[in-house]
């Protein structure tokens, strides 16, 4: 099952910490791309309240222009940063993600909406998310 973008989608503003820790899917490994980080982010309120109502974890918050995207080093070359937007929870079967670098310029240009450039599908058999480009 694959997730098609038909229309665009918010902006996230917030991602998940569990601690200390920002939480994201599980995705597999693949030699033929850069290390792969995944963080779950959320447009507002509404979205994060749907997403823990579907969640065991006492997950909280985290304000992510403040925190994710000013942090030093989080710009490389070698490392594709995404950004879960909108899940509905932890065992969603198709997620729609985008790069980090669009969700700060979204931010940055107060742009409501964004494009999701990835989209990760859940492996059952493997327990976890491969991730496919939308281009």
């Amino acid at each position: 099952m694959t997730l098609k973008s038909i229309i665009p989608a918010k902006t996230p503003n917030y991602v998940l910490l569990d601690g200390q820790t920002r939480v994201g899917p599980k995705l597999l490994p693949a030699n033929d791309r850069p290390e792969v980080t995944v963080v779950y982010g959320f447009s507002d309120k509404e979205p994060y309240d749907r997403f823990m109502a579907n969640s065991d974890r006492p997950l909280r918050p985290y304000p992510l222009v403040t925190g994710y995207l000013s942090e030093p080093g989080q710009q490389t070359d070698e490392i594709l940063r995404l950004v879960v937007i909108d899940a509905h929870g932890p065992d969603d079967k198709c997620l729609r993600a985008t790069n980090l670098l669009l969700v700060q310029e979204a931010q940055q240009g107060r742009q409501p909406h964004l494009a999701d450039t990835h989209r990760l599908v859940f492996d059952e058999t493997l327990q976890a998310y491969t991730l496919e480009s939308n281009s």
